[in-house]
This record gives structure tokens, sequence and C-alpha cells, in this order.
């Protein structure tokens, strides 16, 4: 039975790579930021009060700012959540900052819980990923699809044993070759002699994958 929950996890898990080679971005950032906003949501939904969350939250001098703005963004397209929660919490660290004021070695989220959540989250889908492209068919459905792992989680794969980076790298560079031309199309189709070219899905989105390769 335990190795039924097993499949059914990983069955699910590559489900959800699946699903996000649908979207422009890195599957890898993409699911890696989904485990930190589902915190987020429940621990604003349910956990705020929750001493051992604020005894974290305490003893993390807060939330670091990468993690204090995804809270905020969080918050203002979740208005069901509300804005209590945020001020109970925060309003613990009103001694650590009249602290922070005179001392600056004091330093607010060095210790952030998400950064925690993010990086766990990160290694699980990364491993998951190494396991879906050892498939030589999901690597092909990878290299047909617009997503595309930005450039840190190629170099951090390179470092997983169990992936056959080179067939991985070959797929990688034929993607970055793809996006390159379908961007000088887009220039091309901008130019007012052209201008009647229907433009492309990649064509229109190319600018956007290559802002998050390289985020």
């Amino acid at each position: 039975m335990k190795n039924a929950g097993r499949r059914d996890v990983s069955k699910y898990l590559i489900g959800q790579i699946d699903e996000r080679l649908n979207d422009v971005g890195c599957p890898v950032c993409e699911l890696t930021k989904k485990s930190v906003n589902d915190y987020i949501d429940t621990l604003f939904y349910e956990s705020v009060n929750d001493p051992g969350e604020r005894r974290d939250f305490i003893n993390g001098q807060g939330y670091c700012s990468k993690h204090l703005l995804m809270i905020e963004e969080h918050l203002d397209t979740h208005p069901d959540l509300g804005i209590l929660g945020a001020n109970i919490l925060y309003s613990d660290l009103f001694e650590l900052l009249e602290k922070a004021i005179d001392d600056e070695n004091i330093k607010i989220g060095n210790g952030c819980k998400l950064c925690e959540i993010e990086k766990n989250a990160q290694k699980r889908y990364l491993e998951i990923f190494a396991d879906y492209i050892s498939d030589p068919s999901r690597l092909d459905k990878y290299k047909n699809s617009i997503s595309m792992v930005c450039l840190k989680h190629v170099q951090m794969l390179k470092k997983i044993k169990s992936v056959d980076f080179s067939s991985f790298l070959e797929v990688q560079k034929k993607k970055l070759h793809y996006l390159k031309k379908a961007m000088e199309e887009f220039i091309r189709k901008s130019d007012y002699r052209n201008s009647r070219e229907p433009i492309s899905r990649i064509e229109g989105e190319g600018w956007k994958i290559m802002s998050k390769f390289l985020e």
C-alpha cells in the first residue's frame, strides 16, 4: 500500500509539471512559487495565531524583502484573506525593529521561514523534474512546449547525477535557438511592410520567456 501511495504522489506531481508546460516560464520556478503561495495562503487563512508560526516568525526576525512582497501581492489578489492576519503577525516585530534602529547588525528577515519553504520546494521539484525528463517521451513533450527551464535551474540540474544532462542540454539549446528565431520574427513582423502577417504565441511572448529564463 505504501508503494501505491508513493506512485499516486509521483503521478500527481508529474501531472503538475505537465500542466506547467502549457505556461510561459520555468516549471521548477512556477511550482516552487506555488508551494510558497500555498503556505502563505494557509498561514493567513488559519495559522496566523498558531504559537509555533508566531515563534518561527520572531526567531527568523520576520520575513525577507522578497517574501514580504510575495505576501503583499498574495493578499492583494486574495482579498478574502483580509489584512487582519498581517497586522497580527507584523505587530510582533516592533520590539525587534526598535533594536534594529540602534544596531545595524540586526538583519530583518535573516532567518526567513519562507526562504526555508522555498528552498525545500525547489529541491523537491528539481528532483521531480529530473525524473520527468529521464523519460524520452516526456523530454520530447518538454521540447515541444512553450515553457523553458530557467538558467539557474539548468545549472542546478547539471549537478543531479540521475539526469541525462547531455540530452537535456541539447533540447535546451534547441529551445533557445527557436526562441531567438521567434524574437527575430516578431521584430521583422513589427515592420509596417510585414504587419499583416500573424504573430504566433511564442513570437508575442518571446520577451517574457527570455525574462523568466533570466530570473
